[in-house]
């Protein structure tokens, strides 16, 4: 196995660095600078209530307590994470004169990156765990690059969901846990990774069951990874875990006057897990419209690798080690595992316990959102796996991963470049019809191929664009919709009412004119009116800033050798 050097200033680190902010500068760039879903709003309404010393939040994605105040149902560490971008929007505004409507808008707008920062240190990351495990800086980057881009990561890079927090969790618990930084055989620095190892456990579990209660099955899967080591391995995630429930506990109390309601009512109960199971996981990894297998396609990478490779053969194997063969135990074959063969097994109990958890869940396709919503926490520990096999695989292995690449990238494209909710109103999707938990709910977009979101987004996609190229792109703002030239003042297109006005912070006009948009944030303001030759301008900056950060995180992979 290939040892990386633990010091904190390596060339490893200084490459990570370099993907991180090449990773920011292209979120930002493609970016759609809006926070209008429910769980999104209600996230952002609770950050602006911490800043005053709070937890209620207005009516909408709510519960209400006992003395009639509402709170949401998210946990609350993502809106602390928040405050700053909230508190920077806040102080914007106050400095720059805008009317009434675009105040709210703006302050939306700047905290609508936070997520493109989690991706960017997710993804360095990523890099640092996937070179610490013995893979190479090209397979290390372009398995970075696969997992970033090609995956729907970078459509929730776009989002407030708590989705890119929860798999940063993850990632940081299953790295910690499996000892990436401790099994190395450069003994003067295993000191150095086993510190790092406890500390990337502890703030992993912590930041995934802190973010969302229902990550605890898959922390523990991780966790599960510390078997057969030695008993202080299990110190910092158990401490972490610990305060994480103690959060949530006090938490809790604060806005219900109980420690033991999370906000999620009927669905915290076995009452909600009613979907047959096989269904549910059908849904989750194969079907047309919510299946991880076509919406992360380089996946299938990993599948035929799993349990040729290191992982399966050290379990299997009778070791030849006289003192673990006298004591013939488990504990004793878990303990020879190496951080490789912990890393896959690790990613496969996580992936089966999401799949349990929410293959069972009413709501186990997550909408409205683009793809699996609820697998989106388990990619990375799923790519670490996909980087092995490509590490560890012939060169038709390589190539078939470039060919799922660049489809990946494809289905990410007609995401990132159209919002989901606007394809689900295009495709009678939304406003429900049905409830969410009821069998044919939206059963055509999640079941039949012909109807799949994918092609979808790429329909809207082309539509738009081709208006945009006739120059009729929409026109919105002071009440009023163009859409191909025609004035409407009319809601009929997108039926909405005034609460959904509030959470959109548009008019029903604008949102049917939105319907014709490509959701990137530049394109957004001359939708609204603002002059198009600086804003392509910095558009373009944007873009060439993304381009020479790329380029210098390749070059510096490049200089660390093993390419």
């Amino acid at each position: 196995m290939k040892i990386v050097s633990f010091l904190p200033h390596s060339s490893v680190i200084r490459t990570a660095r370099a993907i991180g902010i090449a990773t920011l500068l292209a979120c930002a760039l493609t970016g759609g600078g809006r926070l209008v879903g429910s769980d999104e709003v209600s996230m952002f309404e609770l950050s602006r209530a911490l800043m005053r010393g709070s937890v209620e939040v207005p009516p909408g994605a709510t519960l209400a307590g006992s003395d009639g105040r509402h709170h949401t149902k998210n946990a609350a560490l993502q809106a602390v994470l928040a405050l700053p971008l909230v508190a920077a929007g806040e102080a914007a505004v106050r400095a720059v004169p805008l009317a009434p409507a675009r105040r709210e808008l703006a302050v939306r707008f700047v905290t609508s990156f936070f997520n493109a920062f989690v991706i960017a240190i997710l993804l360095g990351v990523f890099y640092v765990t996937a070179r610490r495990l013995g893979i190479g800086s090209r397979v290390a980057l372009g398995s970075t690059v696969l997992l970033g881009f090609t995956t729907p990561l970078w459509v929730y890079s776009k989002s407030f969901m708590a989705e890119p927090l929860q798999s940063l969790g993850l990632l940081l618990a299953l790295a910690g846990c499996a000892g990436v930084g401790s099994d190395a055989r450069n003994v003067a620095r295993r000191e150095d990774g086993v510190a790092w190892d406890e500390r990337a456990a502890a703030l992993g579990v912590f930041l995934a069951v802190s973010v969302k209660l229902s990550m605890l099955p898959l922390a523990l899967a991780c966790m599960g990874t510390l078997a057969g080591r030695p008993a202080r391995a299990w110190i910092t995630p158990v401490v972490g875990l610990a305060f994480a429930i103690i959060g949530h506990g006090l938490y809790n109390q604060a806005r219900f006057g109980t420690l033991f309601e999370t906000g999620y009512g009927a669905q915290a109960t076995a009452a909600a897990y009613t979907t047959p199971l096989l269904a549910g996981i059908y849904g989750l990894v194969i079907s047309s419209g919510k299946g991880v297998l076509w919406f992360a396609p380089a996946l299938w990478v990993a599948l035929p690798g799993w349990l040729t490779h290191a992982g399966a053969s050290q379990w299997l194997q009778p070791s030849r080690d006289a003192d673990v063969t006298a004591r013939r135990g488990l504990l004793a074959r878990l303990a020879r595992l190496d951080a490789e063969a912990r890393v896959r097994w690790g990613a496969a109990l996580a992936a089966l316990a999401a799949l349990w958890l929410y293959g069972r869940f009413q709501h186990w396709a997550g909408d409205g959102s683009f793809g699996p919503r609820y697998l989106v926490p388990v990619l990375p520990l799923a790519f670490l796996v996909v980087a092995l096999s490509i590490e560890r695989g012939s060169r038709t292995v390589r190539r078939w991963a470039m060919v799922l690449g660049v489809l990946g990238f494809l289905v990410q494209a007609g995401g990132v470049a159209i919002y989901f909710g606007a394809q689900m109103r295009e495709a009678g999707d939304y406003p429900y019809t049905l409830p969410l938990e009821h069998p044919r709910s939206m059963s055509d977009s999640h079941f039949n191929p012909r109807y799949t979101p994918i092609v979808g987004h790429w329909r809207l996609l082309w539509r738009n664009a081709a208006e945009h190229a006739r120059g009729n792109a929409p026109r919105i703002g002071a009440g009023r919709a163009v859409v191909n030239g025609a004035t409407s003042n009319s809601p009929s297109a997108v039926p909405s009412d005034a609460a959904t006005a509030v959470r959109l912070g548009i008019d029903p006009g604008d949102q049917s004119a939105l319907l014709h948009a490509i959701d990137f944030w530049w394109l957004y303001l001359i939708y609204a009116g603002f002059p198009a030759a600086p804003v392509f301008a910095a558009a373009i900056v944007l873009l060439a800033a993304t381009a020479l950060a790329a380029r210098r995180a390749w070059r510096l992979a490049q200089r660390e050798g093993e390419w």
